[in-house]
């Protein structure tokens, strides 16, 4: 029986809402825009997704072109076609997916119309955090050996598993069976880059890359996946569970760039919080950088980009001194050399120019009344590569971003999942240090792992942007929630959510006015609640993140569902604004303006924030 064509603009719904749902027997999975997600058995996940991802030579995403699709009903299974081509026409695949009661079968065939130049072309495998991180994994090798491994607790810098054929592993009863063919495949782990998996993909890094798939030349991969046994009940997130009895310290950053950009009545409408300057003393107008900063007022905390080799004692000295002669103090300075803005396998080779203890031992003599940082300005992908040395500075430093390696609104949010585990290894990472993160955000500041980041000027949901429309939207300010609520689970000390000016901004100045985005009432919430004592987090849907303190005999909280399914928040006594998709939220004092519900419980549409209040008991 045929199911039928699946359009495009159903497929645009179906993304919306967490993709087209197909189940046989007692397996399920979503199609969504041409992969294989939350494969499940018995209702616990097993496989996170499957898909086809073609990279062009900077890591970036290749955009499907013609894309056409089929699903139908045959002999007891569903099958799943897909038909696209990228590079404009270069390169065509043909995907072929049988799903059974007992697993699954998938069949990729890549065929090259013109010679095509790609970093990776291929399946590619997520297995999911709950249930798997830590546990024990079997590896099949080419030459038909086995590997008793384990997935690993702690996030893995480089890769835990190489060569493979097959895997073998238990997800809360379920067993898992995969089988690779057409290709090499290895495994890394992905919460380096915040992804909420562990990825499973071809063609090993050993290897050169970018590569040519020739004119005229087919390339065909296969996977197979079973499944069998009895699923038990999964546990909580970690982030649910876990409790820290202060919040962590808000941070908004900026560049000169965006600072010279931005002004006026953007600066009249900041949220009260730290200003974390980003300044490359070689490359930005420090005079004009400093007169921005006097503009703009502090607290200010410094990340300092140093020339690898060169002059940057003298560039660090005129910038502390104009500083000085603009009465501007820095609370804390984070230097970093050059090269280390670009990423590095484990193994390096690494670069040999001005090395990071000697660029923190020169800021700390040019701001010695500061505290002194040490870690990266990029992701903790690298910082979990090259970790500070012991001792250096008083705090370490990262960023995350959440579209590494997909932006559907779906992956966006499954990175919430993998935060508790980038916290917790970066704790073991810093030792007695504390954590001060940089802009934690869904698009990419800085693109480690190639050229540069993106180019999006059609504002799309596109890998490695810097520049991510959800920025603007309800759905930025639902993220934004659930990355302070994790930081504070995970006792992190400051966290930058949003930028000032530039592609982070909280808003933006429309005939000389300012237009508040809905990420503005986020900061400025949490930014009121700094001050309060916080109280454990009452028990809430999977989906849902949030924090709440006491202050002055009443208790503040602000909720976000980050899903896209709707949940429903228990209220307790409380009334509650809700800022949800399509609310004009313009007014930078929206939530002084709207009016409150009072019920014992309120229904929160995919991305929708909760603000709540009501007496303490």
């Amino acid at each position: 029986m045929a199911l039928g064509e699946i359009q495009a603009p159903s497929l645009a719904a179906a993304a919306a809402s967490a993709g087209h749902p197909v189940a046989c027997g007692p397996l399920s999975a979503l199609i969504s825009d041409g992969a294989i997600r939350q494969i499940s058995y018995r209702g616990i996940e097993i496989v996170r997704g499957v898909d086809c991802p073609i990279r062009d030579a900077n890591w970036g995403t290749a955009v499907p072109e013609n894309v056409q699709e089929h699903v139908e009903q045959q002999d007891g299974a569903i099958r799943y076609r897909r038909h696209f081509s990228v590079f404009q026409g270069a390169l065509e695949a043909d995907l072929d997916v049988q799903l059974t009661p007992g697993g699954l079968h998938l069949a990729l065939t890549l065929t090259a119309i013109r010679t095509v130049e790609t970093n990776r072309a291929g399946f590619t495998l997520l297995h999911p955090l709950d249930g798997v991180a830590g546990g024990p994994l079997t590896v099949l090798h080419a030459n038909g050996t086995e590997e008793q491994t384990a997935f690993p607790a702690n996030i893995m810098a480089g890769q835990p598993a190489f060569d493979i054929a097959g895997l073998k592993y238990t997800v809360h009863g379920v067993s898992v069976e995969i089988a690779f063919s057409g290709e090499t495949f290895e495994m890394e782990d992905q919460r380096n880059w915040t992804d909420a998996s562990f990825k499973t993909y071809c063609r090993p890094l050993s290897l050169p890359f970018p590569y040519a798939i020739e004119a005229g030349k087919s390339l065909t991969q296969t996977i197979e996946l079973a499944v069998a046994g009895v699923a038990s009940a999964a546990p909580l997130q970690p982030a649910k569970e876990a409790f820290a009895a202060t919040l962590p310290e808000l941070a908004l950053a900026a560049t000169p760039d965006w600072l010279a950009r931005a002004g006026g009545a953007l600066f009249d409408h900041l949220p009260q919080a730290t200003r974390l300057i980003r300044i490359d003393l070689a490359q930005d107008d420090l005079a004009a950088t400093v007169h921005s900063m006097a503009a703009l007022g502090g607290p200010f905390e410094l990340e300092l980009v140093v020339d690898d080799e060169g002059d940057s004692e003298g560039q660090l000295a005129e910038l502390a001194n104009r500083m000085r002669d603009a009465s501007l103090e820095a609370s804390s300075v984070v230097a970093l050399p050059r090269a280390f803005l670009k990423s590095y396998q484990p193994s390096g080779p690494w670069p040999t120019g001005r090395t990071i203890e000697q660029a923190a031992g020169s800021a700390g003599a040019h701001f010695p009344d500061a505290r002194l940082g040490a870690g990266m300005l990029t992701n903790f992908t690298e910082l979990n590569r090259h970790a500070p040395p012991t001792g250096l500075g008083s705090f370490v430093t990262y960023s995350t971003t959440a579209i590494v390696h997909a932006a559907d609104d779906m992956s966006v949010f499954e990175t919430l999942e993998a935060l508790p585990f980038v916290h917790a290894s970066a704790t073991a990472l810093a030792g007695t240090r504390s954590l001060r993160l940089g802009l934690a955000s869904i698009g990419m500041r800085s693109n480690p792992y190639g050229a540069d980041v993106a180019d999006n000027p059609g504002l799309d949901r596109l890998a490695m942007a810097m520049d991510d429309p959800r920025q603007r939207s309800a759905f930025g300010a639902a993220f934004a929630v659930g990355a302070y609520a994790i930081a504070a689970d995970s006792a992190v000390a400051r966290i930058a959510l949003a930028g000032i000016g530039g592609p982070f901004a909280t808003g933006a100045v429309e005939a000389g006015r300012f237009a508040a985005w809905p990420i503005h009432h986020v900061v400025q919430a949490l930014a009121s609640m700094a001050s309060g004592r916080r109280l454990p987090t009452r028990p809430l849907p999977k989906s849902v993140y949030g924090i709440e303190v006491e202050a002055a005999g009443r208790h503040t909280g602000i909720f976000a569902n980050c899903g896209l399914a709707q949940a429903t928040l228990p209220l307790g006594g409380q009334s509650a604004i809700t800022m949800a998709p399509g609310t004009d939220v313009s007014a930078p004092d929206w939530r002084s303006q709207a009016a409150p519900v009072t019920t014992p419980e309120i229904t929160l549409p995919p991305a929708a924030v909760a603000f709540t209040i009501g007496e303490a008991a």
